[in-house]
């Protein structure tokens, strides 16, 4: 599953700071890197080894009207309730919908209404468990 360009992202470095860009060009679990463009529109490439993760934000028009209705996201077909423990003991839970030991890592997607994030792009290497409920492979 791809990202197009053009999405409003914020990169998780493993030292702990955070960035927002917009993605430069497409992104996928096997890029081995982020290209993205800063707020004075300077093209960068980040080195997904670099980050602990990646937040792709929701279109806060979406999010508002997620928010009025009370609908939770739209439930990626065929996932699995997954729970991701971080190196430095951060905890993060959502949907899993596809994983593969040869991509970088896995998107998982939130469950919260409340949730700023269309996806978040976990770093398989920032990991220190992964915990996937009823998941099968094909």
């Amino acid at each position: 599953m791809k990202v197009q360009s053009g999405a409003t992202v914020v990169l998780r470095y493993r030292d702990g700071h955070a960035v927002r860009f917009l993605l430069a060009r497409e992104f996928s679990p096997r890029s081995a890197v982020v290209e993205v463009v800063d707020t004075e529109g300077h093209e960068l490439q980040v080195d997904v080894d670099e980050l602990k993760a990646v937040f792709f934000l929701k279109d806060p028009r979406q999010r508002d009207a997620q928010l009025d209705l009370g609908t939770a996201p739209k439930e990626p077909r065929g996932s699995s309730i997954a729970r991701a423990e971080f190196f430095d003991g951060e905890v993060m839970g959502g949907r899993v919908e596809t994983y593969s030991v040869q991509d970088k890592g896995f998107y998982l997607f939130p469950t919260s209404v409340d949730s700023n994030n269309e996806r978040v792009f976990v770093v398989a290497s920032a990991l220190n468990t992964l915990s996937i409920e009823g998941f099968s492979q094909a």
